[in-house]
């Protein structure tokens, strides 16, 4: 089967338009066959194994230093596997829930049919170009619904690769795939979905939310926020520098659920410390000039990132460069940077920092970093190194977060069987999985009755004997 090539969209008019052909086919063929909707995870598998080799030569070319095994490792294998769990378990989240009936609607029977909301509008932000649009298009997919797609402006070589995969294997009877800044974004977000998925950072989540609004379009947001990685007393400390770099320096810490700052007890500082400068020195023996170390997108987010260290600095914070082995910044790439005890204040404990620098708070015991990290807005993740069960529950229990990870770091994103999604101000909603199956469904329930109809008995006046004995016994029906 040959595709029809659609364009990409760039103007108001020309996003209209587009959504208003998806939105026909949509009302034309409302509820695809599981053999459609396979169809189209297979064919855009197919085409993400042809287009490897260009999509990772777009993504060296967007960020200007990023290595392909990192791209692969990052985007293109989490991405896989979302598709082949979604052809392998479809069939199972098709199949129409079976539902009891109360006594009083017997015969009869009930069900839950998951139905496409219709024509779902997704909106992918430019830290992971291709995991984090082609993801939520594989739940929509899943689900029966046409998509359209907004993907990032920072990200054009990336987005010219995306968008022959797209056409190549669903054409335009499936997808549209719109491009532009952020007047585009904010037209495009104001069109009457039957759902909108946002990634990206808390103050436009609020604007996509109000756009939303307008057509009560049902939204999920995705939006990161200060991730807190909480070291127990009892962690072992070589292990824990290894994964809390592995999670922060990789994609140079431009990931939503990096560690955000380090909580540790006081007499582990330094220790811990020592060991992330050996792991870094293993990583990038030539720090910033290592050609495995990715560059930050563009100078306005390294400008940003300079800023949170003057800051610091300017109030007297000890800001420490743990890769001297080189210079501090290099094409776009800075160096991994400590910052000691900030006060709450700074920007660097009020923003999510989304780049190579790492605040550390220290504790007395275990009650104050738990404390702190519920008095502020609940995070997309938490990660907790201990080797003390209790210390898992405890955070089970007390934390409230997108999700849990105990002693590793950004591994969740990568389970395929695992929903993703954060609450409060890191987001609301979940895709990935069944659970994005659902997200992208209208759970519709079904009501059907046969033979007498003993409701009939239950009709006025009230005075006759059924509603005598209903008011007697109606606490056991």
């Amino acid at each position: 089967m040959t595709a029809t090539v659609s364009p990409s969209f760039s103007s108001k008019d020309e996003i209209h338009l587009a959504y208003s052909r998806l939105k026909n086919l949509t009302q034309q063929t409302p509820f695809p066959t599981i053999e459609e909707r396979r169809q189209c995870l297979q064919r855009l598998q197919a085409a993400l194994l042809v287009n490897e080799e260009p999509l990772l030569d777009a993504l060296l070319a967007d960020f200007g230093h990023r290595a392909s095994q990192e791209s692969r490792l990052l985007e293109l294998i989490p991405l896989m596997g979302e598709i082949k769990h979604a052809k392998r378990h479809l069939s199972k989240w098709m199949k129409a829930s079976r539902r009891r009936v109360h006594i009083s609607t017997l015969p009869g029977s009930a069900k839950v049919l998951y139905q496409p909301k219709g024509v779902v509008g997704v909106i992918s932000p430019w830290n992971y170009p291709v995991l984090l649009s082609l993801g939520p298009l594989v739940g929509a997919l899943a689900a029966g619904n046409r998509v359209m797609m907004k993907m990032s402006e920072f990200c054009p070589e990336t987005n010219r690769v995306l968008r022959d995969i797209v056409n190549q294997s669903l054409g335009e009877n499936w997808v549209e795939v719109v491009e532009g800044e952020a007047e585009i974004a904010n037209e495009f977000s104001q069109l009457a979905f039957d759902h909108l998925l946002f990634t990206g950072s808390t103050s436009v989540g609020h604007i996509i939310m109000r756009n939303a609004a307008k057509h009560l379009t049902p939204v999920t947001l995705e939006l990161g926020g200060k991730s807190p990685f909480l070291v127990a007393p009892s962690a072992d400390l070589k292990d824990t520098a290894k994964k809390l770099v592995f999670g922060k320096v990789l994609n140079a810490g431009q990931t939503c659920v990096a560690p955000d700052y380090v909580f540790c007890h006081h007499d582990q500082k330094h220790t811990l410390i020592d060991y992330i400068k050996q792991e870094l020195a293993a990583y990038y023996p030539d720090g910033v000039l290592s050609s495995d170390y990715t560059s930050l997108i563009n100078a306005r987010q390294l400008d940003r990132l300079k800023g949170y260290l003057d800051e610091a600095r300017a109030a007297g914070v000890e800001c420490d460069n743990l890769m001297p082995q080189g210079p501090v910044e290099s094409d776009g790439k800075l160096a991994f940077h400590i910052v000691h005890q900030p006060d709450d204040e700074l920007s660097v404990m009020q923003d999510e920092i989304f780049g190579p620098v790492l605040p550390i708070l220290t504790y007395s015991n275990m009650d104050e970093a738990l404390s702190y990290i519920q008095q502020r807005p609940r995070p997309l993740s938490m990660y907790l190194f201990t080797q003390q069960s209790d210390d898992q529950t405890r955070c089970e229990e007390r934390i409230v977060s997108g999700s849990l990870v105990i002693n590793h770091t950004l591994i969740q994103v990568a389970q395929a069987d695992l929903p993703f999604g954060g609450i409060g101000a890191s987001g609301m909603g979940a895709y990935h999985a069944e659970e994005g199956f659902r997200t992208f469904s209208h759970s519709k329930s079904v009501l059907r009755k046969r033979g007498p109809n003993a409701l009939a008995l239950l009709r006025p006046p009230y005075r006759r004997r059924m509603h005598k004995l209903i008011a007697k016994y109606w606490p056991f029906l």
